[in-house]
């Protein structure tokens, strides 16, 4: 039987995904490729799963085999992300088989100029190889599929999805206590991750004037791996805000996370692109005031469908609070 493969790389989202798709559908329908070996608690409870050895080099025959056995016999190919474009680049026959799941980051930022020193040509190429000839774009950023077909020059067909579990929000109203005013502080959640595109610093320079009121700023930097960015945004953060500002370091549990999410007065989102989906889409389920970049694929996503969200720069023209009281 011809099964439909994920090429995937294991972690929090992807884990999930793996289970749902499991449970909801038939499990000899799916193979997942995973790009590094999952935990082993996955393996036991799933038998559907290979995965290539790390590092890649040392196993390089084994992890080839591997991969074209499963990639030439599949009905279709899904791609979460971008991961091992260069098994993909010698199969393009198979391209018009698979469908890219967006992340938003692996969108191209130009198209590669052969005179740019500053380009890994072979790795760019490849991978504007491969993208330009998949059959469809898998995501619900409108938008960021759009920015592709343009950069790339393709026609990728749009299957609108949320992704992962992540992007699926808790029913409006679903939380017993929207947010918690005790303390009578208000509560700002800055940024989503390690990320340096997450632009902490343009954030805390929106919020320095408001530094002596009776404010609170969380920095979520438990997700991503940029240690050195994360360290860099802790010092600035403490500098600027004092004990006002608290780093969300340790790993919570996402139940934990959604109560923590509850209690928050305004968040605040400075990516370049789409970034933070998950926490965003459940921000707006709890009915906060969430300000985000005007000019991402994301914040027309959230408009086009009805979302109430704020430009950030309407904190510098109208102020932190004008529209605390929108939830």
């Amino acid at each position: 039987m011809k099964k439909i493969l994920h090429i995937l790389s294991p972690d929090k989202f992807t884990l999930p995904y793996i289970n749902l798709v499991n449970k909801e559908f038939n499990p000899e329908e799916h193979l997942f490729l995973c790009c590094s070996k999952p935990e082993n608690k996955l393996l036991s409870l799933n038998n559907n799963i290979v995965y290539l050895l790390n590092p890649y080099r040392k196993n390089l025959i084994r992890n080839t085999l591997l991969f074209y056995k499963h990639a030439v016999k599949a009905s279709k190919i899904i791609l979460h992300g971008t991961p091992v474009l260069f098994y993909l680049f010698f199969i393009p026959w198979k391209l018009k088989k698979t469908y890219w799941m967006i992340y938003g980051y692996e969108i191209p930022n130009k198209i590669v100029k052969l005179d740019d020193p500053k380009s890994n040509l072979i790795r760019e190429f490849i991978k504007s190889f491969v993208l330009k000839r998949i059959q469809g774009h898998i995501t619900h950023i409108e938008g960021d599929s759009e920015l592709v077909n343009k950069k790339l020059r393709s026609q990728a067909k749009l299957y609108f999805s949320p992704l992962y579990l992540s992007n699926v929000m808790d029913e409006p109203g679903s939380s017993e206590v929207l947010s918690d005013q005790q303390d009578n502080t208000f509560k700002i959640l800055v940024g989503n991750s390690t990320c340096p595109t997450n632009n902490h610093a343009s954030i805390f320079n929106m919020l320095v004037p408001y530094k002596d009121d009776r404010i609170v700023v969380y920095c979520p930097l438990n997700y991503g791996q940029y240690d050195e960015y994360r360290d860099y945004v802790i010092l600035m953060g403490r500098k600027l805000f004092g004990e006002k500002f608290v780093p969300l370091t340790e790993y919570m549990d996402p139940n934990d996370y959604k109560s923590f999410l509850r209690k928050v007065n305004v968040a605040i989102f400075n990516h370049a692109r789409q970034e933070g989906m998950g926490v965003t889409l459940q921000l707006l389920s709890y009915g906060k005031v969430v300000y985000m970049n005007s000019e991402t694929t994301s914040y027309r996503a959230f408009i086009n469908r009805g979302f109430k969200v704020f430009d950030n720069e309407l904190i510098t023209k109208e102020g932190l609070y004008a529209v605390r009281d929108v939830s």
